[in-house]
């Protein structure tokens, strides 16, 4: 899926709070607990930052994880920056956040 086709979906209540659910449920396989503040407002680059935040401390103190924890994600190799995102945590988080809109919005298309 494009990032143009996406667009639309970033700014989209439903689907952005699918989004974190799902996010929430992946890194939970992996033992890493995923919190979103609930008091702040929903949006895509909300829940970056927030990740990101999290991605920080993570790659800090686990980046042996990292690299499972994103191919269940399954978030192709080659979109990632170089260490397993860890140096461009940001980014990393957005890659990650956008496969997890894609999963989400590929699932209500296909399931209807």
């Amino acid at each position: 899926m494009k990032e143009e086709q996406l667009e639309k979906y970033r700014h989209d209540l439903a689907f952005l709070r699918a989004m974190s659910e799902q996010a929430v449920k992946d890194f939970e396989r992996f033992g890493y607990t995923v919190n979103f503040n609930a008091d702040m407002p929903v949006s895509f680059e909300h829940y970056r930052l927030q990740l990101a935040e999290q991605l920080r401390y993570w790659c800090k103190n686990e980046s042996d994880r990292i690299p499972a924890l994103l191919y269940h994600i399954d978030l192709p190799e080659h979109l990632l920056p170089a260490g397993y995102g860890c140096k461009a945590v940001d980014k990393l988080a957005e890659l990650i956040l956008q496969r997890e809109l894609i999963k989400v919005v590929l699932r209500k298309h296909y399931s209807s």
